[in-house]
This record gives structure tokens, C-alpha cells and sequence, in this order.
């Protein structure tokens, strides 16, 4: 075997061994809509596809209220850390996963049952835990009445959920982690909650990763899921650290005006 040749084996045996493993949703009903098999008839909606009606009732139904209480829920599992208690009712990333699934199913409940919540599960050893979940709400498009009803490609909107201390691995300390990233978390709930009134023509997946702050594992996870798949995506909306303040002690660069030139 010529040197680049074995060179090139052992870079690929190392990414297979550090690849998530074993990705797939909790719902087949999930499988089955990113790959084009579902009827979009039954996700219609009776609202305006107006695309500047849309946009208008958008900005006017997202509420402050509900930014605040989706954050302060999160502030109360006092970590969410990928690797901590999944057992526990009160804390850990368990609590915070099924609490952010259970507003997904109460949102779709609301829209008509517009939503296919799942999880998305995948493998990988991250401080010691090999299974971990996404949380994923699927808002089927209508497809532009094509065959393949996910032929226009997806609209991921996204956030991470996990929080963590300075140890990356430390599964045990408070992390509440409001701006990192209960605020874009708040968000994607938010936007799930607002937009699922609506049919739009692609489909799009409301998510909240996990594992983002060891490495953005729980985004890749996707990312494999759809390569290995054929899914096409048509645009990634990631939300992170969206709550910080304009300027001040907690803001980092680029936010305070002072630090541009």
C-alpha cells in the first residue's frame, strides 16, 4: 500500500470511529415526511400564504411573554449539560429535553396537529454517555405540488439546548445558560409556536440540539442523517446567543458599537 493511501485509510477509520452512530427519529411518521412520503393535503392550512402577511403576523405574534417563560422553565433544570441525569423529572438535560418535546406536541395540538414532533436519537461517547436526542418539530410543506414533496429542499431552524461550565464534562455544576442558549432555544419555540398556523412550501424542521458544546454533535447529527438520506436543504437558520445585551459587562465583540472601527 503506498504511504498516501494508508495515510488516507487512517484518516477515514478515525472519522468513522468519532462519527455519530445509529440516527434516526423516534417517529416514522418523521422518516417519512423528509423523505417525501406523506401527503401535504393533510398539513394544509386554512391561513394566508401571503409571504408579507405571513411576515407581518409573524412579528405581531411573537410575545415577549413567552420568550420569558420558555427561559425561565429552562433556568429551573439548573444544568443542561449533554451528559447529565436523564432520570431525574426536575433537572438534567432529560427534564429539559422532554419538557421542550412535551411544547412541541402542545403547540401542534393548538395548530391543528400541523407538527410531527419526534426525537432525533443518535450515538456517540461524550463524557462518558453514548445515546443522545435532539428535539425536532417537522412542519410538512405543500411541496409545489411536486411528487417528491421535499424536492425544494428544507428549512432548518435551529438552536442548542445543552448548557455547561468551564469543564466541558462537568455534568454536575449549575449551568443555567439563558443567553448560551436558552435565548435562541426560546426562539425556535417561539417561531414553532407562531409559524405552524401556517402550510409553507417547504417542509421545516423546528430543532434543539444537543452536544453543541462539546463539538456541534447534535447539529451533525442531522447533517449525517440528511446525506445519508438524500433529504436536500435549502437553508439553515442557527440561533445562538440571540438574548445578549447591546452593550455592556456580559456582551463580547462584535455587539458593543465602541468595538467596531
Amino acid at each position: 500500500m503506498k504511504p498516501w493511501t494508508l495515510s488516507l485509510a487512517l484518516i477515514c477509520c478515525t472519522m468513522a470511529a468519532l462519527a455519530q452512530t445509529n440516527v434516526h427519529f423516534s417517529n416514522q411518521q418523521a422518516t417519512n415526511i423528509l423523505a417525501g412520503n406523506y401527503d401535504p393535503g393533510q398539513y394544509a392550512s386554512e391561513a394566508t400564504t401571503n409571504p408579507h402577511k405571513i411576515t407581518l403576523d409573524i412579528n405581531r405574534s411573537v410575545r415577549p411573554d413567552s420568550l420569558r417563560s420558555y427561559l425561565e422553565r429552562m433556568s429551573r433544570f439548573e444544568t443542561r449539560h449533554t451528559s447529565s441525569d436523564t432520570a431525574s423529572s426536575t433537572r438534567g438535560i432529560g427534564a429539559a429535553r422532554r419538557w421542550a418535546l412535551h411544547k412541541f406536541q402542545q403547540i401542534s395540538e393548538a395548530n391543528n396537529d400541523r407538527l410531527v414532533c419526534t426525537y432525533l436519537n443518535w450515538e456517540r461517547n461524550i463524557c462518558g454517555v453514548n445515546e443522545h436526542k435532539n428535539i425536532v418539530a417537522i412542519l410538512p410543506g405543500s411541496g409545489l405540488g411536486t411528487v417528491n414533496t421535499t424536492a425544494p429542499g428544507i428549512v432548518i431552524i435551529e438552536a442548542h439546548l445543552d448548557s455547561r461550565c468551564d469543564d466541558g464534562c462537568d455534568t454536575s455544576c449549575v449551568a443555567h445558560g439563558m443567553e448560551d442558549n436558552g435565548s435562541g432555544s426560546a426562539l425556535v419555540l417561539e417561531l414553532a409556536r407562531v409559524m405552524s398556523k401556517y402550510q409553507f412550501e417547504r417542509t421545516i424542521v423546528f430543532m434543539l440540539t444537543v452536544a453543541e458544546e462539546q463539538g456541534l454533535y447534535g447539529a451533525k447529527a442531522l447533517s449525517d442523517y440528511c446525506f445519508q438520506n438524500e433529504v436536500d436543504i435549502a437553508a439553515v437558520l442557527n440561533n445562538d446567543v440571540i438574548g445578549g445585551v447591546i452593550c455592556g459587562e456580559t456582551s463580547s465583540p462584535p455587539s458593543c458599537r465602541s468595538s467596531f472601527p
